[in-house]
């Protein structure tokens, strides 16, 4: 298995939780949902590293992409009904979206 996705995978989940972060703290604990995601595909995302397992692979690329799609339903309301503030949750969103793109690069 080849470890180069899951390790640049690791590096933007790592990232984001930082611009994560601070995104939680402009909408609360409307986040909560993503955060737990987040956290769970970073340890599932270590794991397949270290352990070197397709299964865990696997598992980790599909929370991975639950990751993205918590990403834009918890912050989806804040797009839709004020505008003005998208542009600072536009670095984590980033982040998010390439993560599915990655996972299935991984597992290919």
């Amino acid at each position: 298995m080849q470890v180069t996705y899951p390790i640049i995978i690791l590096a933007i989940l790592f990232s984001s939780m930082v611009s994560g972060f601070i995104t939680f703290r402009m909408l609360g604990m409307r986040l909560a949902p993503h955060f737990v995601a987040l956290i769970v595909a970073l340890i599932a995302t270590v794991l397949s590293i270290v352990l070197n397992n397709v299964w865990v692979l696997y598992a980790a690329a599909g929370l991975q992409i639950i990751t993205t799609i918590t990403a834009f339903t918890q912050v989806w309301p804040t797009l839709k009904y004020n505008f003005q503030t998208a542009p600072s949750y536009a670095p984590h969103l980033t982040l998010m979206m390439m993560l599915p793109v990655l996972a299935l690069a991984s597992i290919l």
